[in-house]
This record gives structure tokens, sequence and C-alpha cells, in this order.
């Protein structure tokens, strides 16, 4: 029985007249540095119509080639070939392999995972502005514009936007792209277990087509990964109180229910967004509020210096009481840990109430200055 040679798939292309058709044959890229280039350069590769039809993703490029560390003090131990924040301002780590690649296969998952892991414990929002800032810079362009156009609205709020960024990243809501040219059947199946399995994180294949002929490209992106019955939340949806208590394991609903309570006796506010709530307090002196406390229904809340308008003595003398708690771990040079058990929610409970003390006296009489967080 003789072999069949395989052929190329075709596309073809029909003149404005109909009297002359071009073919165009399918080729693999040269390099996956040729796939990197483009999508860099044309973001719209990714299909933000097929992620989400109803509210087609749009993106913003913050950088490429984002050096990803290992630990609070590591230098970047990797290298995230992109990363994309869409219109919520959720991170999209994306990630190229050509199919002739083999690690394609199963390690790329792997090494994704480790970028987004480590990406939302140790990146701080600080360097994530400065790479898309230094980005927009180098195509003449200026960041704020360019987050303006992504909201669609020249009255977007460039602030609040990057507190959606923060958020998002404190509640591991992020976006996970495999892009490549003919995904292997054992990454579709990584990826579409992944994606169901995975309630906050959305795990996709894109895979990008390219057809050459007669001197022209053409490109032809599929989203591949996605779930038939999206268990997801709904694009959009923000957690309520009740949704929250109802997500939360029963021994820390009463520990996040205080902290709703005692934020709102001292003149906190409680901002509630997909996955979780956060704590913002008002600071007169600079007309701004800071987040300083984030919650999640899966029993962690977490502690953030970036915003605060404090000295870096003051932020010093906070971690340093906060870490002799015994309950919080380094996860960040801003972003202090805890996650709940049995054992630890008396003493979280304290600690909340020191955190809330602390940070409405520092709003109060704030001064370059001001006392030591024991207030002596």
């Amino acid at each position: 029985m003789r072999g069949c040679k395989m052929s190329n798939a075709k596309i073809f292309l029909v003149d404005d007249d109909g009297d002359r058709l071009m073919q165009m044959v399918e080729t693999p890229f040269v390099t996956e540095e040729n796939l990197q280039i483009l999508l860099a350069r044309y973001p719209d590769l990714l299909p933000g119509d097929q992620i989400d039809p109803e509210n087609p993703r749009q993106w913003l490029l913050v950088t490429r080639e984002l050096g990803v560390p290992g630990g609070i003090a590591e230098a970047d131990r990797w290298s995230l070939d992109h990363l994309f924040l869409d219109q919520d301002g959720i991170p999209t780590f994306v990630e190229c392999k050509r199919s002739s690649n083999t690690q394609a296969r199963r390690e790329i998952v792997a090494q994704m995972l480790d970028y987004a892991a480590n990406g939302i414990e140790y990146w701080s929002i600080d360097r994530l502005r400065q790479a898309a800032a230094e980005t927009a810079g180098n195509r003449s362009k200026s960041l704020d514009e360019e987050i303006k156009r992504l909201l669609g609205s020249d009255e977007g709020d460039v602030e609040e936007y990057w507190k959606q960024v923060e958020e998002n990243l404190r509640f591991d809501k992020v976006r996970l792209l495999f892009v490549t040219d003919n995904p292997p059947k054992e990454l579709r199946r990584l990826v579409e277990f992944l994606n169901r399995q995975m309630k906050d994180v959305e795990v996709l294949i894109v895979e990008i087509k390219q057809y050459l002929g007669e001197g022209q490209k053409a490109m032809v992106p599929r989203v591949i990964g996605m779930s038939p019955v999206d268990k997801k939340p709904a694009k959009g949806a923000v957690l309520t109180e009740k949704g929250f208590m109802e997500k939360c394991p029963s021994e820390f609903a009463p520990f996040f229910q205080k902290v709703i309570e005692q934020a709102n006796e001292k003149i906190f506010s409680i901002y509630w967004a997909k996955t979780g709530f956060s704590v913002r307090k008002y600071f007169p002196f600079f007309n701004k509020y800071a987040s300083v406390i984030y919650c999640s229904p899966k029993g962690a809340f977490y502690f953030y210096f970036a915003q605060l308008p404090i000295s870096e003595k003051l932020a010093e003398d906070l971690r340093r009481q906060l870490l002799s708690t015994g309950i919080f771990k380094e996860t960040g040079k801003k972003t202090l840990t805890s996650t709940l058990d049995i054992q630890t929610l008396d003493k979280a409970n304290d600690v909340i109430e020191l955190i809330l003390e602390r940070i409405t006296r520092i709003a109060e009489n704030f001064s370059e200055d001001f006392g030591s967080i024991d207030g002596k």
C-alpha cells in the first residue's frame, strides 16, 4: 500500500473583481521569536471576541520578557513571553511555543503555572505600571491615554484601573494563554482540564495559523479549551457580602464578618471585587484612598503596604510588628499573607483590630515622623 504525503492546509483570497484566486499555504513560523514579535505588535491576534463573545476582550501590552522572581529577595528566575492586561484589569499571561517544540506537550504547562504562582506573589503593581509605561513610551504613546483607549472612554479613571489590576493580582484573578501554531492533543487535554477545574483562573490555548502566498501573509487565530458549560463567574460580576459568606468555609465566616463590621465602625470603605473584598481607608491629607487589607473566601487575608502614604521607617516598624504575631508570611516586598486555620483565628481577630486602629491613627494624624506601631 502506497503511503500518502500530507499536504499543508490552504486558504484562498479572491480579488475585488472576482477574476483572480490567490492561494495561500499554511506555513509554520520560522522561530518562536517571529510569533512573539507579531503578538506584541498586533495584540488583536489574541481573539478577544472568542474569549468573551458578549464583552470582547481588549488588550494592553505590559511588556515582553517580563522577569518572574522565585522568592521575595530573589532575582528574576524565569521570563514570561508577554504580559497583557484587559479592560477589566485582568493580568493575562502569554507563553508562545511552536508545534515543533516538544516542550509544548507538557513542560510548558508546569512552566506557565510557575510564572503565574510566582508573578502573583512577587510582582508589585509599581513594577507592572513602570513596565507598561516603558512599553508605551517606546511606541511614542502615553500610558494613561492607552488605558483610556482600552477602557473606551476619555473619562476613564486611570488610578481606579490600576487598583483593579491590583485587586485581581491579590485575588488570583488571572488568565493563562498558551499560544501556538498547532497545539498537540496532550496540551489540549491539560488545558481543558485546568480550565474546568480552576474557578478564578481562565486557561486557554490560542492557535494561530500562518498562511503565506505571493508575498502576502494571513493569520488565523482560534481559541481552544473553552468549557461547553462556562463554570466561571459571569464577566463583570462582583461578589456581595452574602455571596462571599456562601463561598467561605463556615469556620472562617465569623472572622470575615467581624472584619467587615469593625471596618465599618472605624469608617473604612469595603470594596467588593469579583473574588473577594478589600478594606480601604481615606487619607484626607492626600485626598486618596488606600487599600490595606484584602480578604479571600478561601480563608486568606493580606496586608498591603504599597498604597499607604507612610515613611519607610514606619512601614518597616509595621511590618516587623505584624510578622511578630506569627500569623503572617512575607509574599512580596509590600505584601504580608495570612492563611487562616482554627489555631490562628483568635489571634487573627486581634491583628485585624490592631491594623484598623493603627491605620485610623495614621490617617487622622499623618506626619512623616508618626510614632512607632505601638504608638510610643
